[in-house]
């Protein structure tokens, strides 16, 4: 399966940093996402995943921080 990149947050650990600030303040979250037909509930389950080094399907994530 390959990713395609949609969106970027930046490089880690920044683009976890931003990930909590748009968790925060939801009123900023970003119009292409949002076009894109994501919402904050994304943001949530993609700061988890980034936690926990886990996907939504519990195969392992690899996060250089």
């Amino acid at each position: 399966m390959r990713s395609k990149s949609l969106y970027s947050f930046g490089s880690m650990p920044e683009a976890l940093e931003r990930l909590y600030w748009l968790r925060d303040h939801p009123d900023y979250f970003p119009k292409d996402l949002e076009k894109k037909g994501f919402t904050l509930a994304h943001i949530y389950k993609w700061v988890l995943a980034i936690e926990i080094r886990q996907k939504e399907n519990g195969a392992p994530f690899d996060v250089y921080i």
